[in-house]
């Protein structure tokens, strides 16, 4: 979830996507997009995710590819590609930010 409580992530393992969500004043969760970012469409990949300290990015692990994925979070929750960064072993399981 974002630091000021409005916006919320989940990977969808099973198909290489991450969605996201709108989290109202009231607590109501609401699905802002399906696919808000993705990392290998249609494959099993993304195992993890976790936002920075700061709350601008958003980072995940891809299990297929072995890299992790950054996106920048929007002032309105989407997420924009900042890259894939190579050199995770095939065993990662997690991610932690900072």
């Amino acid at each position: 979830m974002t630091k000021d409580g409005k916006y919320a992530y989940v990977t969808n393992f099973g198909d290489g996507t991450i969605s996201s969500y709108s989290i109202a004043a009231d607590g109501r969760i609401a699905l802002l997009e399906s696919i808000a970012a993705t990392t290998t469409l249609g494959e099993l990949s993304i195992r993890d995710q976790d936002l920075s300290q700061d709350g601008r990015y958003l980072y995940a692990i891809d299990i297929f590819s072995q890299k992790v994925h950054g996106w920048r979070v929007g002032h309105d929750g989407s997420l924009t590609s900042i890259g894939a960064f190579p050199g995770l072993p095939p065993t990662v399981a997690g991610i932690a930010v900072r």
